[in-house]
Parts: C-alpha cells; sequence; structure tokens
C-alpha cells in the first residue's frame, strides 16, 4: 500500500478517537479511547520518525517541514505523557485534550496538504509502495511493544 494512504488512514483513526473523546459522557469509554489514542499517535509519531521522514528528506522543500513535524511530534508526546497522568473526568483533561487535537490537526494538515505533494512529485508510486510495507512492519512491531498509562 501506497505510504500516504498508511498515513491518511492513521489520521482519520486519531481524528474518530478525538471526537469518541469529546462525545462520550461514559467514563470507561472515555479511559477505553485515551488509550487507544495513546497508543495510535506514539506509534504512529514513532513510525513517521523511523521511516518516512528519513525516506522523504530528500525530496525538494521537505527538509524544514519534516524538523517542524518532528517538533510537533514531540509537543504531542509532552502533551500525551501530561494526559496519561490525569483523570479523564477532570477539566484538566478535557483542556489538554483541546490543546492536543489542535497540535494534532495543525500537524495533519500540513503533512496532507504539503508534504504529500512534495512527496508525490519526488517519488514515484512504486517507491511509495515500498516506504509502506516498511512503514506496515515497523508500526505493527511498535503495536505489540508499546505500553499505555495506566
Amino acid at each position: 500500500m501506497d505510504v500516504l494512504e498508511i498515513i491518511r488512514a492513521d489520521h482519520r483513526l486519531i481524528e474518530s478517537l478525538f471526537s469518541q473523546i469529546e462525545q462520550t459522557n461514559d467514563n470507561y469509554k472515555l479511559y477505553e479511547c485515551f488509550n487507544q489514542l495513546y497508543e495510535a499517535l506514539n506509534v504512529h509519531a514513532e513510525v513517521e520518525e523511523q521511516v518516512f521522514y528519513p525516506a522523504i528528506r530528500n525530496c525538494q522543500g521537505t527538509n524544514e517541514l519534516v524538523d517542524d513535524a518532528q517538533k510537533e511530534h514531540e509537543e504531542a508526546r509532552q502533551i500525551l505523557e501530561e494526559l496519561g497522568s490525569l483523570s479523564p473526568t477532570k477539566d484538566e483533561f478535557k483542556q489538554k485534550i483541546a490543546t492536543l487535537k489542535q497540535v494534532i490537526q495543525h500537524h495533519v494538515q500540513e503533512e496532507e496538504n504539503e508534504v504529500f505533494s512534495k512527496v508525490r512529485a519526488c517519488m514515484n508510486e512504486e517507491e511509495r509502495f515500498q516506504i509502506g510495507s516498511k512503514f506496515a512492519t515497523v508500526k505493527s512491531k511498535l503495536q505489540s511493544e508499546i505500553s499505555v498509562p495506566s
């Protein structure tokens, strides 16, 4: 599968988890959705950093975008760790989730609107499929290793 399609699918899953968190009043579902979000964001960021970003650094105009994206990943990780120590029933949790969502929305928009077009101009479909295969393999490995906060 094309790496850009895998990343886009991850983005839609993450957006869906944010929606579920915002819409539920059920504490159990809130914990469950947050744990899924925690895992999805951490795995996604790690795989992008291990596989996608190094592969696209040679594409024209991507270096600064990749540097920005990695800073956004770091910011998101920091907020996630703060969230992991809060009770989802607290107002502070809801405020931090809103902040995290803004960071992620900005990241997704920049990636899908700017990075993807540069990658399409630089790499053919076969190259994107090769990166996609490696991305899927690393993602699967990381999903089995990541631990969610309890």
